[in-house]
Order: C-alpha cells, then sequence, then structure tokens
C-alpha cells in the first residue's frame, strides 16, 4: 500500500473562483432586485394614501354643497325656527347670513373659504341635522352668491345662486373645490 508523500502535488486542476464570482454576481443582481420592489411598493402607497386624502377631501366638499342647498331652500329648523328660502330679496335684507354673497364678481378659482377676507360657513352652521366629519383637518366651507337669473339660462324662471365648496382631507395641503350652479 502505498500512502502520497505530504509533499506531493495533488493532481486536480488548478481552481480558478468562478463558482464565487458566479455567486457574488446573483447576490448584486438579487440586492438590486430587493431595492426596486421596495422603492416601488413604496410610491405605490403613498399614491394610495394621496388619492385616499383626495376622496376624503371630494366627499366633505360635496357635503358642503348638499349643506348649501338646503340653506337655500329652507328646508330645515334651527331651534324651533323655521328658515325661510334665500332669494334675491335677502341680499336686500337687514339680517345677514352666514354663508351667504351677494357679490356675484367673487372668483371662484382664487377664493379661499378656510382665511382670507370672505370665509364660507362651516358644515354643521345651519342646523343640527348636519354630523361633523371626522377624519378631515377642518370641516368643508360652503359659500352660496347669489346671481342674476340669466346666469343660470335665458329661461330661468328661478332665483339663481352659484355655491362655492371647499373640502380639506386628512392633510391641510389636500383641497378640493367645486362650484355649482343651483336654481330654486
Amino acid at each position: 500500500m502505498t500512502h502520497p508523500s505530504p509533499l506531493s502535488i495533488p493532481d486536480h486542476p488548478r481552481q480558478r473562483g468562478v463558482a464565487l464570482l458566479t455567486a457574488l454576481i446573483f447576490l448584486v443582481v438579487l440586492t438590486l432586485l430587493g431595492i426596486g420592489v421596495y422603492a416601488t411598493t413604496t410610491s405605490e402607497e403613498k399614491m394610495a394614501r394621496n388619492f385616499r386624502d383626495k376622496e376624503i377631501a371630494l366627499q366633505a366638499a360635496e357635503a358642503a354643497i348638499n349643506e348649501a342647498k338646503i340653506l337655500i331652500t329652507g328646508s330645515f329648523q334651527s331651534g324651533g325656527t323655521q328658515r325661510f328660502p334665500l332669494s334675491d330679496a335677502s341680499c336686500y335684507s337687514s339680517t345677514s347670513v352666514v354663508g351667504f354673497s351677494c357679490d356675484p364678481t367673487l372668483n371662484a378659482a382664487t377664493l379661499d373659504l378656510f382665511s382670507g377676507s370672505v370665509t364660507g360657513a362651516p358644515l354643521n352652521q345651519i342646523g343640527s341635522d348636519s354630523p361633523a366629519i371626522t377624519g378631515v383637518v377642518s370641516q368643508p366651507r360652503y359659500l352660496v352668491i347669489w346671481q342674476n337669473p340669466t346666469v343660470c339660462g335665458a329661461s330661468n324662471t328661478g332665483t339663481c345662486f352659484r355655491i362655492i365648496a371647499q373640502g380639506r382631507g386628512r392633510l391641510p395641503n389636500t383641497r378640493v373645490n367645486l362650484v355649482e350652479l343651483f336654481t330654486y
């Protein structure tokens, strides 16, 4: 029986580290793939959060429009006091109505109902039947502006109003503006 001598060189071919190099390349590729998936997931979550915030602000502004229509039609009671519908005569009465203006020159595009000289009525201003909206940074506001009847159409026989409603979402920089012409 022959034993190999400790000084002898084995017959194996010389290894060049190809397996190590391949493993490192796969590791780098998988790391880059993981970073890409993480970045995509994070940005999609931000988009979904912003979309949800915009939807909350839109629903708040729609609630303010509905509340303004209740103010216009006078279809509510507050503390047992019957309210009357708004009309052009409301512009000349001595009592001022919160959230109502007779200045048709107000520009809806630049109007900020949350601050400034012209502020609208907050939701839940006119009656106790409208609950406050939870999950918003501030309650939506509306402003009803009396308009010349021809603004709502040549065949309009009722009183014409422009309703401007603004709602905010969960974040203060999310704001939705809605403008609607309403005839009563």
